[in-house]
């Protein structure tokens, strides 16, 4: 059962990260201060540095999103009806979500990107969030019989691997076309996918 003291707590953090989240697309990343944050949130700057300084608060910003695309997903069959598409097909619509907060707030995704390439700061994306799209990436890519199930894994993996080494290195080049991103995104999927469907 969770106390009341939990809850308060639990309500204080969501008032810190919601606060932060606005502050951080009006003000963008830089600007925004702990203060602005904690008046935003009706809290103090201390309570604010209790749940996360900046840089933590970015990082649980977009780990919340990127959760979010899963926890909406949930419901749906990753491989979907449209087993008659490709494997690259398949797995481009798995990341197209992710791409558009890359692409859509651009000037925070390369401070988070920074942020976790420091690795000052603990990310989801690299523990269950990496899981999750792991494991739908394996599903995506033996839908049609693309990969044998006891390789899935690996190239699953080696997926992920690529497909975060191509958002990185987009946000960290400087492009702001987000066709650019797609387009390398696309590549790796299809040199790693060698089936043809």
């Amino acid at each position: 059962m969770i106390t009341n003291r939990a809850k308060l707590k639990q309500q204080t953090q969501t008032r810190v990260i919601d606060a932060a989240t606005t502050l951080f697309h009006e003000l963008g990343f830089a600007s925004t201060t702990i203060r602005d944050i904690a008046e935003k949130a009706g809290v103090s700057a201390g309570t604010v540095i209790g749940v996360g300084d900046k840089n933590a608060l970015l990082v649980k910003v977009f780990d919340d999103l990127i959760a979010q695309v899963h926890t909406e997903r949930e419901q749906i069959s990753v491989a979907s009806d449209n087993t008659a598409d490709s494997c690259v097909a398949r797995l481009e619509r798995l990341v197209e979500p992710f791409i558009s907060i890359f692409t859509t707030n651009l000037s925070l995704s390369r401070s988070y990107a920074a942020i976790l390439v420091m690795g000052t700061h603990p990310s989801a994306l690299f523990t269950e969030l990496a899981g999750q799209l792991i494991g739908e990436f394996s599903t995506a890519i033996t839908a049609g019989n693309c990969t044998d199930r006891k390789n899935a894994e690996a190239q699953s993996r080696a997926l992920y691997s690529a497909y975060v080494g191509a958002l990185f290195t987009w946000s960290a080049s400087g492009f702001t076309d987000e066709n650019q991103l797609r387009t390398s995104v696309h590549n790796v999927f299809t040199a790693i996918c060698t089936c043809r469907e």
